[in-house]
């Protein structure tokens, strides 16, 4: 049989490096094999009873909805980001729910950018975020944080070209914890003022803080914002697969007609889950959060003192961004070496174009957490 040619595009797509991490850790517990799995994106916690309830109760709305969503959630969504950004342009219209985030930015880059076009990528980065401006025809320019991990407010200014379209901001931010700073924030705003370029602000993470100090990226005046977020992270929905993205109307309208032809609505089910979510809290359990706080702690405790090891100390997110330059010069192997001999389970930061790095989990269960940190301690 002749062998058909595939498009090229394939020539750089590979599975989600931490999807296919967390899937292989699976694997080898299913083998019997015993794994500390430190590289899943989403809380161990179970979705809240409330929402399941709430969903199963309602099994008989199960047609076709609005592509965009229902028109409840998309108000609530918007009157909560209204409140939450003081953002007074965010009404029901500048609202699109989709499958998860990932859509969300997917049909961001293919309603913003041309082939060509320049998508600037501060980095450490999320694994995705390359690949989906890859896919939309985009070009990634990643410019490194600065040695805190806020933004390189300069470095960014000197990357801006005439093929710049977007600049993508994760804060806090996947895979390092970090937030960035007011003062960054507000010295990128005035870089940009006046130009056509559109600030993305991925937010899924921004109500899992540790800091009172935060400042939301959409706050600070920036003329062209895109908001991505979602229930995920925050409401133990990770399987769910329930996003959203706010946007100017004519950006929306764009979006839209994306996914009316590629995905159609988010599943019913999914919606009516965002919307018990909201109905009781938008915002993490405070049980939540009080749990994450623990857990943070206690890998503080396992990792302060480990010779040769650096990291920064999370402000928002659920994860450690470990710095193992002085251990190792290949993180990958060094991460394939430590699951081999302890069963722990990091993500290398290879694939987060930070070679050298590796990424921690800290949402398992106590026991697993602990178990996991002293192997690692006494691996390293």
């Amino acid at each position: 049989m002749k062998e058909r040619k595939l498009a090229d595009r394939l020539s750089t797509m590979n599975e989600s490096a931490t999807l296919a991490l967390n899937a292989r850790v699976k694997q080898l517990a299913a083998e019997g094999t015993q794994v500390f799995n430190l590289t899943a994106g989403e809380l161990a916690d179970d979705t809240p009873e409330y929402i399941k309830s709430y969903v199963s109760d309602k099994l008989h709305l199960n047609k076709y909805t609005p592509v965009a969503g229902v028109s409840e959630l998309r108000t609530r969504i918007a009157d909560m980001a209204q409140k939450y950004y003081g953002l007074a342009w965010i009404k029901p219209d500048n609202v699109l729910v989709t499958a998860g985030a990932k859509p969300a930015l997917y049909a961001s880059f293919l309603a913003l950018i041309d082939p060509g076009d320049e998508v600037i990528v501060p980095i450490p980065a999320w694994v995705s975020y390359n690949k989906l401006i890859e896919l939309a025809g985009g070009k990634v320019v990643e410019v490194p944080l600065d040695e805190n991990y806020d933004l390189d407010t300069a470095a960014i200014a000197e990357h801006i070209t005439p093929k710049t379209k977007a600049i993508l901001l994760n804060s806090p931010q996947n895979p390092t914890g970090a937030i960035y700073s007011k003062a960054s924030l507000i010295k990128l705003a005035d870089v940009l003022a006046g130009t056509n370029i559109t600030i993305i602000s991925d937010d899924i993470y921004s109500k899992l803080l540790y800091t009172d100090t935060f400042t939301p990226v959409p706050t600070v005046g920036f003329e062209h914002v895109v908001i991505i977020s979602g229930f995920s992270k925050s409401q133990a929905l990770t399987g769910w697969r329930i996003g959203y993205v706010i946007a100017d109307s004519a950006l929306i309208k764009g979006m839209t007609g994306i996914i009316s032809h590629t995905m159609g609505n988010a599943a019913v089910p999914s919606q009516l889950a965002a919307l018990a979510a909201m109905e009781k809290n938008d915002t993490p359990p405070q049980e939540t959060l009080e749990k994450l706080k623990a857990r943070r702690a206690l890998v503080l405790k396992y990792l302060h003192g480990i010779k040769g090891l650096n990291f920064h100390i999370p402000e928002g997110a659920f994860y450690f961004f470990l710095d193992l330059r002085k251990i190792t010069k290949d993180s990958t192997t060094w991460c394939e070496t430590l699951l081999e001999k302890t069963g722990v389970a990091l993500v290398p930061g290879e694939a987060f174009a930070a070679p050298g790095f590796a990424r921690l989990t800290f949402v398992t269960d106590d026991k697993t957490l602990e178990n996991a940190l002293m192997r690692l301690k006494a691996f390293i």
